[in-house]
């Protein structure tokens, strides 16, 4: 019988292959979506992409989203107690395992799977130790439309919020990026691809910064 799991998703390009790669595999069964939004703004943190357009995606998808409110600027301790009531909500639904789309961050890794244990939980990354040429590559080639929503200004120009996720964007890239954004250099937002029964009917909002100018943004909305 295969293993019920559930995805952590930011609405991005990695998130989205890495569903997918969960959904072809046999040993899986993929129960749904979450992610942790602000309390305040009603936004994923740093991604910036709204709650009702996250909402959008997960129907397109065909999959439930829960959605986890966390507070404005929470400490650890109340980021872990928020993280405990929902990882307790999914093993009373006999979900044990959490899907992530990390690539390489090893410390990143380390924190996820520390909180993991500690809730008796564990974690699975399809995309680990792919490298991050491959994986846009391979996103862009299966057909995934994505469009960058962020930039972190002091690596990327702060115009670029807009801009779909191409192969003309990844050419346009200085070797010191990622071209997955996986240093936080980029993020973006997917609306359409092999998985969605029909591509998001979207268009740009206003564009705005956060922390002090450091991210630039493009606030992607319904048309």
């Amino acid at each position: 019988m295969p293993e019920k799991v559930i995805v952590s998703w930011s609405g991005g390009k990695d998130s989205a292959l890495a569903l997918q790669k969960m959904m072809e595999d046999e040993k899986y069964e993929v129960e749904g979506l979450f992610s942790t939004i602000s309390e305040q703004s009603l936004r994923l943190p740093v991604h910036e992409v709204g709650e009702n357009l996250l909402m959008k995606q997960a129907e397109a998808l065909g999959l439930p989203l829960e959605i986890v409110p966390v507070p404005e600027n929470a400490s650890n301790k109340v980021y872990e107690k928020v993280m405990q009531r929902m990882f307790q909500d999914f093993k009373d639904r006999n979900i044990h395992k959490v899907v992530y789309a990390d690539l390489f961050l090893e410390d990143i890794r380390a924190f996820r799977d520390a909180l993991l244990r500690k809730n008796e939980m564990t974690g699975t990354y399809p995309l680990w130790g792919i490298s991050s040429h491959q994986v846009a590559d391979e996103i862009i080639e299966k057909g995934f439309q994505a469009v960058v929503t962020t930039v972190d200004t002091k690596k990327l120009d702060k115009s670029l919020p807009g801009v779909l996720y191409n192969q003309e964007f990844l050419h346009s890239l200085s070797p010191e990026v990622d071209p997955c954004g996986e240093n936080g250099e980029f993020h973006t937002f997917v609306w359409g691809g092999p998985l969605f029964d029909a591509p998001l009917s979207i268009q740009q909002g206003k564009r705005f910064e956060t922390w002090r100018g450091r991210f630039s943004h493009v606030e992607m909305k319904e048309k």
